[in-house]
């Protein structure tokens, strides 16, 4: 999420010679990010699988933050900075949602 939050001032960033991943992947944003969110994705499956986590952590956090990562991928406007910062807002309350669930998960 911190690539797409770079995308709001990658012009800013190009002159003064920033190093991120948003310059380097400025021509391939979506398959990137898809990417970086399909590992994601990966590792919270397999936290839920290593912890014997039920059914509830799958459903209610893997469909949703899959649903809301996918169409994040699919709309991202890169050259739309409040796009980007909406975006980016967006996920920090998916972290938040995503440790909620682990601490039911851990509890049930």
């Amino acid at each position: 999420y911190d690539t797409i939050y770079g995308y709001q001032d990658i012009n800013d960033d190009e002159i003064i010679g920033v190093k991120s991943t948003s310059i380097k992947f400025k021509h391939n944003p979506k398959k990137f990010i898809s990417f970086c969110y399909i590992m994601f994705l990966i590792s919270l499956f397999l936290i839920g699988f290593k912890m014997n986590f039920n059914y509830f952590y799958y459903l209610s956090l893997l469909i949703p933050a899959s649903h809301l990562l996918i169409f994040q991928s699919i709309n991202l406007k890169t050259e739309n900075g409040s796009d980007c910062l909406a975006k980016f807002k967006s996920n920090n309350i998916l972290g938040l949602i995503i440790l909620i669930i682990l601490l039911i998960g851990k509890l049930t």
